[in-house]
């Protein structure tokens, strides 16, 4: 189960960034503006914040664990 559900969160991030980097920041838009912040900028944080949170769940369900040590 933690094979599929590590794969799951794999896909998501390269999702995320491929697609981010594809779609999102190609024009370097500037509309619509959110705050009076632009477009590129506080969708880049969005994106930024989901592959953060991708990886901070997927080092606590699966932790590091050294092969030496056993």
């Amino acid at each position: 189960m933690k094979s599929k559900q590590w794969k799951q969160l794999v896909l998501a991030v390269i999702v995320l960034t491929v697609g981010s980097y594809l779609f999102l920041f190609k024009d370097g838009k500037l509309d619509p503006t959110l705050a009076n912040v632009p477009f590129v900028f506080w969708s880049g944080f969005l994106i930024t914040v989901l592959v953060v949170f991708a990886t901070f769940i997927a080092s606590k369900v699966f932790p590091f664990e050294d092969p030496k040590k056993q």
